[in-house]
């Protein structure tokens, strides 16, 4: 109940889906359930769902990069979730998932 989700993935075809004109190729970012952007830039949807883990206030966010994300890539990505919630605690973790760059958890 206290965990927000979110997973970043790629689109594999043209779709519309929630008000997102969505082209294949697309990064994905969805937080919980629901889809919380589309972009061509991994970079910008990694820094929407941190502002958004910054403003819910969460403390613990554990970041699993997927097999097709290299370690630096995802220290990149962790480096900014520690830029943006500098009170929170940032663990990166090889996930090693398929389809999903990231699976990230925030409580």
């Amino acid at each position: 109940e206290t965990v927000d989700t979110m997973q970043l993935t790629y689109a594999a075809r043209n779709s519309d889906f929630d008000g997102f004109m969505i082209q294949e190729g697309d990064y994905l970012a969805l937080y919980g359930s629901a889809l919380f952007g589309t972009d061509k830039n991994i970079d910008v949807l990694l820094r929407g769902l941190a502002e958004k883990v910054r403003d819910n206030g969460k403390e613990y966010i554990t970041i699993y990069y997927g097999a097709d994300v290299q370690e630096d890539q995802a220290q990149k990505a962790a480096d900014l979730f520690a830029e943006v919630c500098p009170n929170a605690d940032v663990n990166l973790l090889p996930g090693g998932q398929p389809v999903y760059y990231y699976l990230i958890s925030a409580e």
